[in-house]
């Protein structure tokens, strides 16, 4: 059992590293898309629509938080793992709302859930699971 923990713990241990540096990405993804949203809401003038881009904002605040948590082992990594994937559950629910509202292809494309958000939320939801199993383990070896 104590060996099975020292796995996950590991194991998480090193994708938090990875978790980290699509968290970095993401933030930078979202200050781009902010920037574009400027530029294209002064082209078009007209107020620029920040939804994505808030979302990818958030979405890469927590993805980089829950894998500094995972790096450094802590337990609290659930409650942020947990609300990561809250926040992905209302992304994709106000997306499609804007999906089924568009009136064009282009609209519909642009409120499309790319498969890579999709992977992501998957990934979220296996590591959350990871951590569970890791907190029982832990819980139990110290009954």
């Amino acid at each position: 059992m104590n060996l099975l923990l020292l796995i996950l713990e590991n194991f998480l241990r090193v994708f938090g590293l990875f978790w980290i540096v699509g968290g970095i990405f993401a933030l930078k993804k979202a200050r781009e898309s902010q920037f574009i949203d400027t530029c294209i809401a002064q082209i078009e003038q007209k107020k620029a629509d920040y939804f994505i881009t808030n979302f990818i904002f958030i979405g890469g605040f927590l993805t980089l938080l829950s894998g500094i948590g995972l790096l450094i082992n802590n337990d609290g990594v659930i409650i942020i793992l947990l609300i990561l994937i809250v926040s992905q559950l209302i992304y994709f629910k106000m997306k499609n709302r804007k999906f089924l509202r568009a009136e064009s292809q282009e609209e519909k494309e642009e409120y499309a859930i790319n498969s890579s958000t999709y992977n992501a939320f998957l990934t979220s939801i296996y590591i959350t699971i990871i951590v569970t199993i890791k907190i029982i383990i832990r819980i139990t070896i110290s009954l």
